[in-house]
């Protein structure tokens, strides 16, 4: 393997290099009190407060409580912290089959959720997805296969897929299989109170035009009832999120069988794209026809266009797709697939003042829900396609009125993210200080979230669903997109595309070594500038390089400054400036370049030293895997 050293030394330790490591550190500190106060020592969590609770809502929502405390630890967070995701996962899974669905059989089923929508699934099993990324366990391997199986028809007990027309059965699956009986139970009467925040699943029912119409006497059955009709059966755009979990046992196992699972799924619903002139149908019938139980409507299905979120899902579920058909292909057309939706809606939309404003949902009336586009789903095309046309459109959707890439500014969000446009701004060279920026958010993130537990005084009789997720005090949008060049993954169900891993090869684990820093400067299509500073004072330490968060890449070639042996005399010279001094170094330093051809390289890093790395790349050439760089 290739071993590089990096020996500049540095006067002033960069500010983001210092702020960097304080986050790691600080994070790596703050999981301690969550986890003595608010999580019970088997891993179980205080919601729900009873033990007869019965539904088929709220898994996810104990999952996604630590859903990026497996990333953290891969990016360098504590050896605890790993302990702490294992032991929360097997407790969580572990306490959610005591509780009923209503069906009489528990809400988990053979350790997996006995079938629920791919919206909620998705951000549920995030938690999984990273967890086998960064431990790939024997157990969870198992599970990976297992859990996938139930989309192969692997296991007869669950149904799920129809391998003929291409399509999973219904909205609501899982190890039971196709879940319509959740229809027939908790969606016959749609109620008021629950959703007049949403807008209207449907515009076609006589005495219903607005939400409000819902109060009138036998208008909640009503609603529901037409529901059940046409959402009941079929599937739904929503299930593309499913690629994800068949893609995370490829990277477990390597196995075909997976990768040409995903490939023709996902080809399948670009197909209906196709035959629908272009724009994604949300629903097609047991048969295959689009629009089956809507009338021959397009719009309308389940977590589609017209309820409850519009584009604001269904970017996440085909984006998803879209990526996990690309990594195990390597085929970047698949990209044409969520790019095409972007320019539907670009199409659609209407500049105010300087902003464009794009629709987000469609029904009977039309598009609606025009509002500034997010930049989340662009910035994941660009990430993937390195296309100077895609960073256009990044450019185009730029919120104007909030100056949402020039700043950073607090988002309500539950991974606690929200700043891609910023983030690729300063790839871009027009935000210099995004990256002391973002990391003083994400210090003020974690201190608030450690100071409202300090101060928590809520009876744990009342929590919700969501009590963990308001108190979790990790937070890794910034690292991310700093050391790995990446944006996080899509909430609702897709996996870390990033450009860069780290590993440390003297403790033999993932993440950044002790005291080590990254910052990924600028990325292109065969090429990424890093920046590694190693802030320890006497100790060196080396730092393994993976291309791709998968392997996926491949180092071509690697271009780098070094410092030339230098004499007794030009050590000494300048140490009583640091104007000086730094000059000195600066003139003693050497080009160099080496050839890598691999997918992994090492970096020994001299005490207070520093190194810049100037990375060729293939991407998508490499077969991905979970597979660590010993093994």
């Amino acid at each position: 393997m290739v071993r590089i050293e990096g020996n500049i030394p540095f006067v002033e330790p960069p500010q983001w290099a210092v702020l960097e490591r304080s986050l790691i550190d600080l994070m790596d500190m703050s999981v301690h009190p969550l986890m003595e106060r608010y999580v019970r020592p088997d891993g179980s969590v205080l919601w729900p407060p009873t033990e007869d609770f019965s539904s088929i809502d709220g898994l996810d929502d104990a999952y996604e409580s630590f859903h990026n405390w497996p990333l953290f630890y891969l990016m360098g967070g504590g050896d605890h912290v790993l302990e702490y995701s294992h032991r929360t996962w097997e407790g969580i899974t572990q306490q959610f089959t005591r509780y009923d669905t209503g069906h009489g059989h528990p809400m988990v089923v053979k350790e997996y959720e006995q079938g629920y929508d791919w919206m909620h699934q998705g951000e549920g099993y995030l938690f999984f997805y990273l967890l086998c990324l960064a431990d790939p366990t024997e157990k969870n391997i198992e599970r990976a296969k297992r859990y996938a199986g139930f989309y192969l028809n692997e296991d007869p007990e669950a149904p799920n897929y129809d391998a003929e027309q291409k399509l999973i059965r219904c909205a609501h699956n899982g190890s039971m299989g196709p879940a319509h009986r959740n229809f027939e139970k908790h969606y016959t009467v749609y109620r008021y109170a629950q959703w007049k925040p949403w807008p209207l699943p449907f515009h076609d029912i006589p005495g219903i035009e607005t939400v409000e119409d819902l109060q009138k006497p036998g208008m909640e059955e009503k609603m529901g009832q037409t529901l059940v009709e046409r959402m009941s059966r079929g599937d739904v755009a929503c299930n593309l999120a499913a690629t994800s979990m068949v893609t995370n046992a490829y990277l477990c196992s390597g196995d075909d069988k997976y990768r040409a699972w995903v490939e023709e799924y996902t080809n399948a619903w670009i197909e209906r794209t196709r035959q629908n002139n272009g724009i994604l149908p949300d629903n097609v019938g047991l048969s295959g026809q689009i629009g089956e139980y809507i009338d021959g409507k397009w719009y309308g299905g389940y977590y589609g266009w017209t309820w409850p979120h519009g584009w604001h899902h269904l970017s996440d579920a085909c984006i998803a797709a879209a990526e996990n058909a690309t990594l195990l292909s390597g085929d970047l057309r698949y990209m044409d697939f969520p790019r095409s939706q972007i320019d539907v809606l670009m199409q659609q939309g209407e500049m105010r003042g300087q902003t464009l404003y794009a629709p987000h949902f469609y029904h009977d009336k039309g598009w609606d829900g025009y509002s500034p586009m997010q930049a989340h789903p662009t910035t994941h095309l660009w990430c993937m396609s390195m296309q100077q046309e895609d960073m256009a459109r990044l450019q185009q959707q730029r919120n104007h009125d909030s100056d949402n890439w020039r700043q950073v500014s607090s988002h309500s969000s539950k991974h606690g993210g929200g700043h891609e446009a910023a983030w690729t701004a300063y790839l871009a060279g027009e935000y210099p200080d995004y990256p002391v920026d973002i990391l003083r958010y994400n210090h003020a993130q974690v201190y608030q979230r450690l100071a409202f537990m300090r101060d928590d005084q809520q009876d744990p009789a009342t929590y919700g669903d969501w009590y963990l997720q308001v108190r979790n005090p990790i937070t890794v949008e910034g690292l991310v997109q700093l050391t790995m060049g990446a944006p996080l993954f899509m909430y609702n169900g897709g996996l870390l595309m990033a450009r860069l891993r780290y590993f440390d090869p003297q403790r033999r684990r993932p993440g950044l070594p002790l005291d080590v820093a990254a910052l990924v400067e600028s990325l292109a299509d065969e090429r990424a500038v890093l920046h590694l500073v190693n802030l320890h004072p006497t100790e060196e330490r080396e730092v393994l390089l993976q291309a791709g968060a998968f392997g996926e890449h491949s180092f071509t070639r690697v271009a780098y400054q070094q410092r030339r042996s230098i004499s007794a005399e030009e050590a000494g010279a300048g140490h009583s400036h640091a104007t000086q001094y730094k000059q000195t170094v600066q003139e003693q330093l050497e080009d160099h370049a080496v050839e890598v051809e691999g997918r992994h390289f090492t970096v020994c890093l001299q005490p207070g030293s520093a190194i810049r790395l100037d990375l060729g790349m293939e991407r998508f050439v490499n077969k991905p895997s979970y597979a660590l760089p010993w093994n």
